[in-house]
């Protein structure tokens, strides 16, 4: 997967939500089309996102080490539909919030530890109106795809460097080794 592929899924989802035809758009437009972006953005996030934790748990019945030292989990959640904003930098700050929010990590992760953890904390506007200018062309047919690639980019490169915030180490557990202990989210990731 990648920016192209991602900013793909989210005109596809306007165009069917919208169209392209600005004589059809009313005032109900805007939010349609808000609406359409956060359900890309969520099967986006959800089907290319890993987040990576470090696990440090005890088996209560033997006070053993649980063998389990990491796991990796997806996330669930669905991001809100942003509002209309009076600014580009308003409207991708809101939609980090949004994000921020709308996700937690899986109920468990692929090695079975259980962490109840919000995966995103942090924002990081990463992209501003000034990028979407530089790379949009007049003569273009459609300048659609290159201006949300850089949306999605900037997307991207919050998620896999920024959104993490400083990591927090919280409660967690592995059912099937009986072990408590403590986690922490390593890394995420998107691609």
């Amino acid at each position: 997967m990648s920016k192209s592929t991602f900013a793909s899924s989210m005109i596809t989802k306007l165009n069917r939500a919208i169209g392209n035809d600005g004589r059809s758009f009313n005032n109900g437009t805007p939010a349609v089309a808000m609406a359409a972006l956060a359900q890309a953005i969520s099967e986006y996030l959800i089907d290319n996102t890993v987040v990576t934790i470090a696990y440090d748990g005890i088996i209560t019945t033997t006070g053993d080490p649980d063998p389990v030292t990491s796991d990796t989990f997806r996330i669930v959640g669905a991001c809100a539909p942003p509002s209309a904003a009076d600014s580009f930098d308003a409207w991708f700050l809101q939609l980090e919030t949004n994000i921020i929010a709308g996700f937690s990590l899986a109920a468990m992760g692929d090695n079975g530890v259980v962490f109840p953890m919000k995966p995103f904390l942090n924002t990081k506007t990463t992209i501003t109106r000034d990028s979407l200018t530089a790379v949009h062309n007049a003569s273009d047919d459609s300048p659609q795809q290159k201006v949300w690639e850089v949306v999605c980019q900037g997307i991207m490169d919050w998620i896999n460097d920024g959104a993490m915030g400083v990591p927090v180490q919280s409660a967690a557990t592995n059912p099937s080794a009986s072990s408590a202990g403590q986690a922490i989210i390593t890394g995420i990731t998107i691609t």
